[in-house]
C-alpha cells in the first residue's frame, strides 16, 4: 500500500515538471497523504511453539505436604485478618485459613473439599505448621468424612513432617461440629 500511494504522489508531481501538463491545469489527482498511522503489515510467518506465551507452572505443594493442597493460598481465605496466637493453642502461631470450595447454602461442605490452616510459630518467619482437613465421602462418616492431618517443619528449608492426624484433630474439632467442624467457617 505504500508503495502505491508513493508511485502515485510521484507521478502527479513529475508530469507538471517534465512539461506533460500546461501549468494552468489542474495537478493530476494524487492520492491524499495523511499523518494517521498506517495499518500494521500482516504477515504469513507462523509463530512456533517456542515463541508463544508459555502458561504459569502449575503450583507444588510445599516439600512433605500432600499435592491436593497444592496452590492453597490461592484458594479463598476463610479469615479477613490473620488469626493471633491465643493460650493453649493447637495450632501454635499466627494462622490463615484457605478452602478450596465454599460450604452449600446448609453451611456443609460439599464432599472433595479441602481445608488448609497454616501458621508462623511465634518468633519466626516461615510457615512451620500447615493443618489440612480434606472431606472424603465415606472416609468418617461420624465426622462429616474429614479426613485430619498436620504438618510440621523447624526450619525454613526444611520438609513437612506428619505431625499428627485422626482422632487427636477431631478430638478438637468437636467443638466445631454445628459449623461442619471448621472452626473459621461463618466468621
Amino acid at each position: 500500500m505504500r508503495r502505491t500511494l508513493l508511485l502515485a504522489f510521484l507521478a502527479g508531481a513529475l508530469v507538471p515538471a517534465c512539461g506533460g501538463a500546461d501549468a494552468e491545469q489542474e495537478p493530476a489527482a494524487v492520492a491524499p497523504t495523511t499523518t494517521e498511522a498506517a495499518p500494521p503489515e500482516t504477515t504469513t510467518e507462523e509463530t512456533t511453539t517456542s515463541e508463544a506465551a508459555t502458561p504459569p507452572p502449575k503450583p507444588q505443594a510445599p516439600a512433605g505436604v500432600p499435592a491436593f493442597a497444592a496452590g492453597y493460598r490461592g484458594w479463598t481465605k476463610l479469615n479477613a485478618e490473620p488469626i493471633p496466637p491465643r493460650d493453649s493453642d493447637p495450632h501454635n502461631g499466627t494462622k490463615n485459613v484457605y478452602v478450596s470450595q465454599p460450604a452449600g447454602p446448609d453451611g456443609v461442605f460439599p464432599s472433595g473439599t479441602i481445608v488448609v490452616k497454616d501458621a508462623t510459630r511465634p518468633g519466626a518467619d516461615f510457615t512451620g505448621l500447615i493443618a489440612i482437613m480434606r472431606k472424603r465421602q465415606g472416609a468418617d462418616p461420624e465426622h462429616n468424612d474429614w479426613v485430619f492431618v498436620e504438618f510440621t517443619r523447624d526450619a525454613a528449608n526444611a520438609r513437612y513432617e506428619l505431625q499428627a492426624e485422626g482422632a487427636v484433630c477431631w478430638s478438637c474439632h468437636i467443638g466445631a461440629q454445628d459449623t461442619d467442624y471448621v472452626f473459621t467457617a461463618g466468621r
